[in-house]
């Protein structure tokens, strides 16, 4: 202890030196920008891009001082002992001078500490495969700067510090797991930047937190190639991203675009969220939810939009777009065909088949410059000669030195150079006439018209779906257009068409994770790798938590065709108690016939012991007396999840009545988690967990799929204290 805590106090001494001087360095620099900004001229190209420097810069000793001041209260986690040397690991890296005071988690070095076991251990580097003797793995409690205690360890999936993490009480954000990352949790998150990732984890696996820790690692290990700015989260909603909100902060990572699907495709094509609203991803599901209804026609139509089978149908339609683009006429000038129009349609439907359709007008158009600045000169001597043959008839015909000769010289040169001056004049809007057909409209207009001109669909679909299908998609989509909205599954098409037709400026994504994966389509991820063909994907999900299997992955191997990948197994449930586990795990053995095995692996819970689940009847007062109870076991994030949102208005007006507090309920329109107690409905509460559940109205849900999944996501929310109304 003496040891530990004189190190300690050395590294905090070392701290209170130098987190001034950065304090001095970034004011320093926070001055310059702020005179910069005030007395810029934006005629200055240099003096602009010292300012983005220095910006950059700022952000930089911003970053660096938060990370010092947060170590001045925990500087270090873990210490490991190898091949003779220490090595204590903390968030951040810790130098002074040439001496390592405390390494990076995300170093190399660091996997020792989350996978290596007391005796020979190995890891990989730049400089190769290390290997050595690896004599102590140690775990550090400091708390505001105060060394509380430590333990030596060997493995660290069940040791007593996983436990008390797991144990403590939920405030209203994830939190990151630097801590307590376990061996199959760190090589996911160490996983190499550019093969595609698949992550199947049952609930409670900390699929969300572990993707949050790759991106952290991986900007780290690859910082010359890849930036903050070249990352993006896409989650369910924006209520989850306010949920996840400081987990990133908290590893050192700034700048990280987070948003959800629907918002991406609205900002890439440009659109006005106020002229075009999107339904939320929910919005078919929530329906039939409230409406007891298993499928309707509008998840049915969502299905099909979502197929790859619809991607063929877009397929179709975009090179009809371009058939219809292409002039009838060859392209000539003077009734001279300079470029037949079969030439034209291959290099437009073959040649320039890379680039987006408007760039290959541009290309054609370029082509058409070319052949005409080549052939003037052609038309030129054509004319030039025909004038010169009726000097000469002149000049035998007429006497010499007459001056009617003179003056019909004078004409036929006024003319000849009338001729030339016109062959210039008309070529440009020759030009810029035939060019006029290959004029695009906007990927919206082009969607609709697919839905609204006559036998279009039909007609693209051919082979592809049915006159029934067709039906559905016509009258749903009619439907959604009466509404004044576009539908989720409309997004994903209309993403791959922008692309196709327009390409996207400025697309410099390198990495995109996709958090709750089983919700998106097939052909969301094809609009997704097809939009985004520079960047590598971590695709997180749980097929027992599919929600949207009318739509969305109800199989990995769905999406094969799309990401060449085996799915990772993350079946170890860090979030719930065996207890709770063993409640839920036969809930979702209800969608498989008696004696059969998951198509994935259960959760298996990590051996915590807790309450076990609570059932009680009795409705209204009974749920108002356990939310009591949990607050008095120390309970900080209590849901109350029912199963429609009319059952959650009930329920809050209900409870009011009996003298608790409104408390809200979560529409998903929410940007913000207060944490404290929440009323919310089932399908709102993925990816979320609770230190308390309390499942208000349990006998609503039936054996139906839908429901077997609902309250099997339901049970699967709580941390510690599961209540289970009747």
């Amino acid at each position: 202890m003496e040891i530990e805590q004189a190190y300690l106090s050395d590294v905090l001494a070392h701290l209170a030196t130098e987190i001034p001087k950065i304090t001095q360095q970034k004011e320093d620099l926070d001055s310059r920008v702020s005179y910069a900004f005030a007395h810029m001229n934006v005629d200055n190209p240099e003096a602009y891009t010292e300012l983005t420097v220095s910006l950059s810069l700022l952000d930089g000793w911003k970053m660096m001082e938060r990370q010092m001041l947060y170590a001045q209260k925990k500087p270090y986690f873990a210490r490991v002992d190898f091949e003779g040397k220490t090595y204590y690991i903390g968030k951040m890296t810790l130098l002074r001078g040439l001496e390592v005071l405390i390494t990076d988690w995300r170093a190399p070095l660091a996997t020792l500490y989350y996978e290596g076991r007391i005796g020979q251990a190995s890891y990989d580097c730049l400089d190769g495969h290390i290997q050595g003797a690896l004599t102590l793995k140690r775990q550090y409690q400091i708390e505001n700067g105060v060394l509380e205690g430590f333990m030596d360890i060997d493995v660290t999936a069940s040791d007593t510090f996983l436990q008390a993490a797991l144990g403590a009480s939920k405030d209203r954000r994830l939190r990151d797991i630097v801590t307590t990352i376990q061996a199959e949790q760190n090589r996911i998150i160490r996983a190499p930047l550019n093969a595609p990732l698949i992550v199947q984890g049952a609930a409670g696996s900390g699929k969300t937190t572990i993707a949050l820790h790759r991106i952290a690692y991986l900007l780290y290990n690859h910082a010359d190639t890849l930036s903050a700015r070249n990352v993006m989260i896409l989650a369910p909603s924006r209520f989850f991203l306010s949920y996840i909100s400081d987990v990133l902060p908290e590893l050192g990572v700034e700048q990280v675009t987070q948003t959800t699907f629907s918002d991406y495709v609205i900002n890439s094509l440009e659109l006005d969220p106020k002229k075009h609203p999107v339904a939320s991803p929910l919005a078919a599901l929530t329906e039939a939810i409230n409406g007891s209804a298993p499928h309707t026609p509008r998840m049915a139509a969502a299905g099909l939009k979502g197929s790859l089978k619809f991607h063929r149908v877009i397929q179709n339609y975009l090179r009809y777009i371009e058939e219809q683009l292409l002039p009838e006429e060859d392209f000539g000038l003077e009734g001279y065909a300079l470029f037949p129009r079969e030439k034209i349609a291959k290099l437009f439907t073959e040649t320039y088949t890379f680039l987006p359709t408007n760039k290959r007008a541009g290309e054609i158009e370029k082509y058409l410059t070319g052949t005409l600045k080549r052939q003037l000169p052609r038309f030129e001597r054509n004319i030039i000669a025909v004038f010169d043959k009726h000097m000469a008839k002149i000049k035998v015909l007429m006497p010499e030195d007459s001056s009617s000769r003179r003056s019909q010289f004078t004409r036929v040169l006024e003319k000849r150079d009338l001729m030339l001056k016109q062959l210039h004049e008309k070529a440009r809007p020759t030009r810029k006439k035939y060019m006029k057909a290959f004029k695009l409209k906007d990927a919206l207009t082009y969607y609709q018209q697919l839905f609204t001109t006559t036998g279009l669909l039909a007609q693209m679909a051919q082979g592809i779906f049915t006159f029934a299908e067709c039906d559905v998609l016509l009258e749903e989509t009619r439907l959604a257009t009466a509404r004044g909205i576009l539908e989720p599954e409309d997004l994903p098409p209309l993403l791959f068409m922008q692309k196709h037709l327009f390409g996207f400026k400025g697309n410099e994504m390198k990495h995109v994770v996709v958090d709750e994966a089983q919700d998106y389509s097939p052909f969301q991820f094809l609009a997704l790798r097809e939009a985004m063909p520079a960047a590598s994907f971590s695709i997180m999900g749980d097929l027992h938590q599919g929600l949207l299997a009318h739509k969305g992955v109800n199989n990995w191997e769905e999406i094969r065709p799309i990401f060449d990948a085996e799915p990772l197994i993350l079946a170890q449930s860090y979030r719930t108690t065996i207890e709770i586990m063993e409640a839920a795990n036969p809930i979702i053995m209800q969608l498989y016939p008696s004696g059969s095995a998951p198509a994935v692996p259960l959760a298996v819970p990590v051996i915590r012991h807790g309450e076990k689940v609570i059932h009680r009847t009795g409705g209204v007062p009974i749920i108002s007396q356990e939310i009591k109870n949990a607050q008095g076991a120390g309970c900080r994030s209590i849901a109350l999840i029912a199963k429609t949102a009319a059952a959650c208005e009930g329920l809050q007006a209900a409870l009011a009545k009996k003298n608790n507090p409104r408390y809200p309920i979560i529409s998903e329109q929410e940007a913000d988690y207060e944490g404290g107690v929440i009323i919310m409905p089932v399908y709102l509460a993925k990816g979320l967990e609770f230190d308390a559940v309390i499942i208000t109205d349990a006998s609503q849900y039936t054996a139906q799929p839908l429901d077997v999944k609902l309250r099997y996501i339901a049970m699967t929310r709580a941390l510690h204290r599961p209540i289970i109304v009747e």
